[in-house]
C-alpha cells in the first residue's frame, strides 16, 4: 500500500548535505531533521521538546503546477481551485519547499500525531497529540477511505470544524486520496 504513494526512484536516499539552507534556516525551534523511522530513504522532522496538541505548523510551500506536470507525488498536496480545478503545491525540488516537505507518512492511523487542514487554499499542519513527546517523528496518515468521507461526510462537517471564519476548499492527499477539514 506505500508503495501506490511513493513514486522516488529506488535507491536514491535523502541526506542531511541535500537539505537547502532555507530549509534549515526556517526550522522551528522544537523540531529537527534525522533520517526517517518509516521510510529509509528519506529524512523527517523530529520533535525536539514536547509539542502540544493543536499546535499549527505552515503553510506548506512549493511550485503551484497542473497534476500533469508534477511527476513525483511524495512531496505534494492538492489543492482545489472552483475557478482551476485541482492544483498541485510541489514541493519535489527541495529549494522550492520547505522544512514541512520532510513529514513522512504513517503507517497506520496510530502512528499519526499531525493532521493536514487547508485554511485560504493553503496547507498547514495541526497537532492531535495531547503532547508529542521529544523524540517522536511528525507524521500524518492517509487512509483510503478518506476519500468516500469526503465526497459524503465533508460538506456536514465544514460548520462544525470551523474556528473563525475563513473561506475553504478542498484538499486532497497527494493522489486525491485524502480527507479534507478545517480546523
Amino acid at each position: 500500500i506505500n508503495q501506490i504513494f511513493t513514486t522516488e526512484p529506488i535507491g536514491t536516499v535523502e541526506t542531511l548535505a541535500d537539505v537547502p539552507e532555507h530549509v534549515l534556516r526556517g526550522l522551528p525551534e522544537d523540531v529537527k531533521l534525522f533520517p526517517s523511522a518509516v521510510d529509509k530513504t528519506r529524512l523527517g522532522v523530529w520533535a525536539t521538546k514536547s509539542i502540544l496538541k493543536g499546535k499549527k505548523f505552515g503553510p506548506f510551500v512549493g511550485d503551484k503546477k497542473k497534476r500533469s506536470q508534477v511527476k513525483s507525488n511524495v512531496y505534494m498536496w492538492e489543492v482545489y481551485y472552483p475557478n482551476l480545478g485541482w492544483m498541485c503545491v510541489d514541493a519535489t525540488d527541495p529549494k522550492k519547499g520547505n522544512w514541512l516537505r520532510y513529514i513522512n507518512w504513517a503507517r497506520s492511523g496510530k502512528e499519526q500525531n499531525l493532521f493536514p487542514l487547508e485554511i485560504n487554499r493553503t496547507i498547514y499542519y495541526k497537532s492531535l497529540k495531547v503532547a508529542m513527546s521529544m523524540k517522536n517523528q511528525l507524521l500524518v496518515f492517509q487512509h483510503l477511505l478518506f476519500p468516500f468521507f469526503q465526497i459524503f461526510f465533508l460538506p456536514f462537517l465544514f460548520f462544525f470544524l470551523l474556528e473563525q471564519p475563513i473561506r475553504t476548499s478542498f484538499i486532497g492527499f497527494k493522489m486525491c486520496l485524502g480527507l479534507v477539514a478545517v480546523w
